[in-house]
């Protein structure tokens, strides 16, 4: 019976250096940032695919009203945010500050289109600029109800159609 194995082929002192062989499997640095920027990476991507960096339509409504009630608010967190309103690209408001309370205007409508333009002036201090927005006729009849998520400079549009 003969042995092919010596006892000499079980040492560690005899062997040759495997320059492919490590004591640790593979090198890892500890990186403490990591945890950090997975999570900043992941909000950049929710903000961006939240759609309020551009301008978003909000739609259109008819109504044979003589005037539109306009009610509007920060539905989020009354942080600053600021909005300009038109009609038909005149300057209704220039600078309304949105609270948590509501805001009501009364406007007259003419005949055929009123464009309503609500300009995103800043995202107050936790951007986007948000709002909730509620049109409603003389009768006081809820014509639309919609929201917004607004970069600075965006504008938020809805349209009342006056029939004669």
């Amino acid at each position: 019976m003969t042995n092919e194995n010596s006892i000499d082929d079980f040492s560690f002192l005899n062997k040759k250096d495997d320059p492919n062989k490590s004591l640790f499997e593979k090198e890892e640095y500890l990186d403490a940032s990591a945890p950090y920027l997975k999570r900043l990476r992941k909000r950049e991507e929710d903000n961006a695919n939240m759609g309020y960096l551009g301008d978003t339509y909000l739609g259109d409504v008819n109504t044979t009203s003589n005037k539109a009630i306009i009610v509007c608010r920060d539905f989020e967190y009354e942080d600053g945010d600021r909005v300009q309103i038109l009609l038909n690209d005149e300057v209704l408001l220039q600078n309304l500050y949105l609270k948590n309370q509501y805001f009501i205007m009364q406007i007259d409508l003419k005949p055929g289109f009123n464009k309503f333009d609500f300009k995103a002036l800043n995202q107050g201090s936790s951007g986007p600029n948000t709002a909730e927005l509620r049109v409603f006729d003389e009768d006081q009849k809820l014509l639309s109800s919609n929201q917004w998520n607004l970069s600075t400079g965006a504008t938020a549009t809805f349209i009342v159609v006056k029939q004669m």
